[in-house]
């Protein structure tokens, strides 16, 4: 979803192609939050939300954009300012007193104060409303009704086009006088729904569009469109998420890091050491930037813009690979590994060596299946002990080091599970929300990998063996992906 924000003439706020909105609403209400959320902009140079009243002092045209069209459009407003003196002035100009005012009455009265200081807020955010605009009004249920709300109410009912009113509680401690709300809005409206503009996931935000379809069916051909354009948006991004997630997993386990020493040093054995703890310090510290890059990744496919990696750096920091509790709360139970280790050391013995990632300690040949899952056993909660290879350089002494990947075979699981935390974090982050950092989910049962069905971990452990032997096949990466994607929607559902 792409909103294009664009003021315009009053003559242009209808879209020829797409069904318009006009988001209403008192001053400080949410409409700003609503439409973040609902947009997924997080930019508050196109859509700014604060807690200051009037930040929206003009209309702005905001435009979702799928599959290169405009399909929807909504005009953010600025909010009532003096709602019972304007239907006060509405109800004097009625053409029949005795009948009440009706919508020719309404643009009458924008017509009398349109080029005064009076009323100029009401006239500029009833504009594009008697252009033709839909109505999506937008009121906090914890706020107390009062005699100011129910005369915009009864204003919005003056329009002819289709109404959707929202209650959007901005904090779940306050009071909610929801009942009275929808027994008010219920007169006035076509359809009342509840959005909270700063929890709603993508299902959330999917029910609110379908509602426009709703209350208006003149559109319903074109808004069902619409709706699949936008679920087939939304699975394209997570299979671009899985190649991101498949991506990085590939790069960790074939990164190394080299170091060099002397052998002809005064003390071979501690300058040995110094390169050993060199090359390991550079190696963790480049797979958590990997990590790191990765969330970036993602944050971008989620149209998260405002938090870069440095905003995320908090996160980062906490995936300690060196870290004993690491490795007890992420990647997968022992026993879940010897299962793995079996299941894929079964289906070639030979194999071991690359499916536990270097540790089989020579005997993988020889005792197939059964190995990879007693070497998983054993080794499956350790610290990662990385693989480490010397070679002769140069003739006069010299010696390099060379380190990695870790022998653990719970090390790509334990990076699997952090970045899959990672995406749960994402997808529950809502664009309205401004400035914080995404605390990090550091609970002992944060493991996502944990819960996977037992034909997505071998999927992925085949992989993974594949991967660590050099030969990556296209048929297991592609089941891996497939895996992976299965996981990324089942994440989703939870939420």
């Amino acid at each position: 979803m792409t909103p294009r924000p664009e003021t315009s003439t009053p003559a242009a706020w209808l879209a020829p192609d797409a069904p318009t909105f006009a988001v209403v609403g008192k001053v400080n209400m949410g409409k700003s939050a609503v439409l973040a959320t609902l947009l997924e902009e997080d930019d508050d140079a196109i859509i700014r939300i604060s807690n200051e009243p009037g930040e929206t002092t003009r209309c702005q045209r905001l435009s979702l954009i799928l599959d290169g069209a405009e399909r929807l459009r909504f005009i953010d407003t600025p909010g009532f300012q003096q709602p019972i003196e304007a239907l006060r002035a509405i109800r004097a100009l009625a053409e029949h007193p005795e009948r009440g005012p009706g919508p020719a009455d309404l643009k009458r009265f924008v017509e009398r104060y349109r080029d005064t200081d009076t009323f100029v807020d009401e006239c500029v955010l009833l504009a594009p409303i008697l252009e033709g605009a839909g109505v999506i009004y937008v009121v906090d249920p914890g706020a107390r009704l009062h005699d100011a709300f129910i005369a915009e109410i009864e204003i919005l009912r003056l329009s002819a086009g289709p109404r959707l009113a929202v209650l959007n509680p901005k904090t779940d401690k306050a009071p909610s006088h929801e009942d009275a709300w929808r027994a008010e809005l219920g007169k006035a409206f076509n359809l009342v729904r509840t959005f909270n503009a700063f929890a709603a996931r993508f299902k959330a935000r999917r029910e609110l569009l379908a509602a426009l379809n709703q209350i208006d069916e003149r559109d319903r051909d074109h808004l069902d469109t619409t709706m699949a354009l936008l679920d087939t948006e939304w699975q394209q991004r997570r299979e671009r998420a899985a190649e991101h997630i498949q991506d990085f997993l590939r790069r960790a386990l074939l990164h190394r890091e080299h170091a060099h020493f002397d052998e002809q040093a005064p003390v071979p054995e501690s300058a040995r050491r110094d390169a050993v703890r060199q090359a390991s310090h550079r190696y963790f510290r480049r797979i958590t930037a990997l990590e790191r890059e990765t969330a970036n990744m993602l944050l971008g496919l989620y149209r998260h813009t405002a938090i870069q990696a440095e905003a995320m750096a908090a996160i980062g920091e906490d995936l300690d690979l060196a870290s004993d509790e690491t490795w007890r709360r992420l990647g997968l139970t022992r026993q879940q590994l010897t299962f793995v280790g079996a299941a894929v050391g079964a289906s070639a013995g030979v194999g071991l060596d690359a499916a536990t990632l270097g540790h089989s300690l020579g005997i993988g040949a020889l005792i197939g299946g059964i190995g990879g899952g007693a070497l998983a056993f054993f080794k499956g909660d350790a610290i990662p002990t990385l693989r480490l290879d010397f070679a002769r350089v140069g003739a006069l002494g010299g010696r390099r080091v060379t380190l990695g990947p870790p022998r653990n075979p719970n090390f790509a699981w334990v990076l699997l599970d952090s970045v899959l935390i990672r995406y749960r974090q994402i997808l529950s982050r809502a664009h309205a929300r401004r400035g914080d950092v995404l605390p990090h989910d550091a609970a002992p049962s944060a493991s996502i990998t944990r819960l996977l069905p037992g034909d997505r971990q071998k999927a992925v452990a085949r992989w993974l063996r594949d991967v660590a032997r050099g030969r990556d096949s296209d048929e297991r990466t592609r089941a891996a992906r497939d895996a992976l994607i299965d996981t990324l929607a089942a994440i989703e559902r939870e939420l």
